[in-house]
C-alpha cells in the first residue's frame, strides 16, 4: 500500500506529526525535523558495494581536482552520513530495533548495539526523561472563497467530509458540465491573447471542445449526455458571438492569485480581467442560468462576495485599482447575461474579516453547524449520515 501510494509522499505537510498518531518517515524524509522519541529500524544495512556508472562519470569528469575524501571510503562515508541524519532527528530518547540474527544487525551497527540498555527487559525508566512537545510547523494553509469559504458556510459537516476527510463528491457530471464550458471560454481567451483573434470561430470553438471534453471525461471518468454536451458548447458559441467587439478589453483570463495573511494563504483563481481607460475589471463565468435578482438574493450575495475576495487579491497584488465586478451567466439565453457591482472598499473589507473569521473557524475544526436549506440538505452526499432531513 505505502509503495502503490508513494512512500515518498508525506500524508500532511503542515501536520506531520498527528496527535496520537506515530509518523512513519523514510530517513529522507525526516531531514529537517526533530521528534521527542525516535526508533530507527533497517540496521541490516550495509554500504554499497559497487560503484555505478552516475558515480564513475562524476569521478571521471571531476578526478582531476584534490580528493575531498579518500574514494575508497566514500562508500562508507555516504552509509554513516544517512545514518546520522536518522539518529540526530531524535531530541530526547534514541531507541535502536531490528529483528536479530545472525546477520542483523550488520556488523557496522553491531559493537554500538550491543552496547544499549535492552529495552524489552525494562530497563529504561521514562519517568527521568523530560521529553520535549513536538514541534509546531510553520506552513500556512491556503483557503480559497469557492473551494473552502463557500462549502463551510453552506454546511461545516459537509466541509468536514469533503476537505478534511477527502470524499469526492457524486455529482460528477454537473461539475464537468461547468469545467467543460470553463475551459473552451479560456481557449477562445487565450487565443485572443496571442493575437490570433480569426481563430475565434464555430469551426475552432468546437475543436477545442472536443479535446477539452475528451481530456476532462478521462480524468474524471465522468461522461455527460449529448444533449448536455451540445446545451455546453451552444452557451461557449453564445459569449463568443456576444463578446465579440470586447475582445481589445482583455488584459489577462485565468490568473491564480495568492496572498499572504497572518494565519493563512488566501487564494483565488479569476476567470477574466479586463480594462478600458485605465481601468481593471473582473469577470467570473456562471454555467447556468442568470438568477432572479428577488428571489436569489443569497445566492447573488455568495457571488458578490466571491467577486469581493478576487477584487482584493487583484488590487493587493497588481497594485491595481478595480472599478467594477461582474458574474457572466453563460447559460442566460434571451436576457442580459451579466450582473454588476460596483467596487466597496467597505463591502471589500467586510467580506475579508468575514473570510478570516471563518478560516479561523476551520483552523479550530469547528464543525457543529448544518444547512438550514431542505434544498441542500435533500441532494447532499452525506444526508443519511447526518439524518439531519
Amino acid at each position: 500500500m505505502l509503495l502503490d501510494g508513494g512512500i515518498g509522499e508525506y500524508e500532511d505537510d503542515s501536520e506531520y506529526a498527528p496527535s496520537g498518531c506515530v509518523s512513519f518517515l523514510t530517513i529522507h524524509q525526516s531531514k529537517g525535523m526533530e521528534f521527542p522519541i525516535v526508533i530507527v529500524d533497517s540496521l541490516g544495512s550495509v554500504p554499497r558495494k559497487d560503484r555505478n556508472d552516475l558515480l564513475d562519470g562524476i569521478i571521471d569528469k571531476f578526478g582531476h581536482k584534490d580528493e575531498f575524501e579518500p574514494l575508497e571510503l566514500t562508500k562508507f562515508y555516504d552509509f554513516w552520513r544517512l545514518y546520522y541524519t536518522a539518529f540526530s532527528r531524535a531530541q530526547d530518547l534514541l531507541i535502536l530495533t531490528a529483528n536479530e540474527t545472525s546477520r542483523v544487525p550488520s556488523k557496522y551497527f553491531r559493537d554500538v548495539y550491543e552496547e544499549l540498555v535492552n529495552y524489552s527487559n525494562n530497563a529504561v525508566d521514562l519517568s527521568e526523561f523530560n521529553f520535549k512537545k513536538i514541534k509546531d510547523v510553520n506552513l500556512k494553509e491556503s483557503f480559497s472563497f469557492t473551494s473552502h469559504i463557500a462549502v463551510y458556510e453552506t454546511c461545516s459537516l459537509q466541509y468536514k467530509f469533503y476537505k478534511e476527510l477527502e470524499f469526492m463528491p457524486v455529482r460528477a457530471g454537473a461539475m464537468l458540465f461547468g469545467q467543460l464550458v470553463h475551459q473552451t471560454i479560456e481557449d477562445v481567451h487565450k487565443a485572443i491573447l496571442r493575437g490570433e483573434e480569426k481563430l475565434v470561430n464555430p469551426d475552432s470553438i468546437g475543436k477545442w471542445f472536443d479535446l477539452n471534453y475528451s481530456n476532462l471525461s478521462k480524468s474524471t471518468r465522468t461522461y455527460l449526455g449529448e444533449p448536455q454536451r451540445r446545451v455546453a458548447l451552444e452557451q461557449v458559441l453564445r459569449y463568443a458571438d456576444k463578446q465579440k467587439n470586447y475582445w481589445n478589453q482583455i488584459i489577462s483570463a485565468e490568473v491564480d492569485v495568492s496572498l499572504v495573511m497572518p494565519d493563512y494563504i488566501l487564494e483565488g483563481s479569476i476567470d477574466l480581467i479586463r480594462g478600458e481607460d485605465n481601468t481593471y475589471e473582473i469577470v467570473d463565468f456562471k454555467s447556468e442560468k442568470k438568477p432572479d435578482v428577488f428571489s436569489d438574493v443569497e445566492r447573488i450575495e455568495r457571488y458578490q462576495n466571491q467577486l469581493n475576495v478576487y477584487a482584493y487579491l487583484v488590487e493587493k497584488r497588481m497594485n491595481v485599482n478595480v472599478s467594477n465586478m461582474h458574474l457572466y451567466f453563460t447559460g442566460e439565453v434571451n436576457g442580459k447575461p451579466t450582473i454588476t457591482f460596483t467596487n466597496n472598499k467597505k463591502n471589500i473589507d467586510t467580506t475579508i474579516s468575514n473570510f478570516s473569521k471563518t478560516v479561523e473557524k476551520i483552523l479550530n475544526r469547528e464543525y457543529n453547524t448544518f444547512s438550514d436549506s431542505l434544498k441542500i440538505c435533500d441532494s447532499c452526499d452525506f444526508r443519511f449520515y447526518c439524518n439531519k432531513k
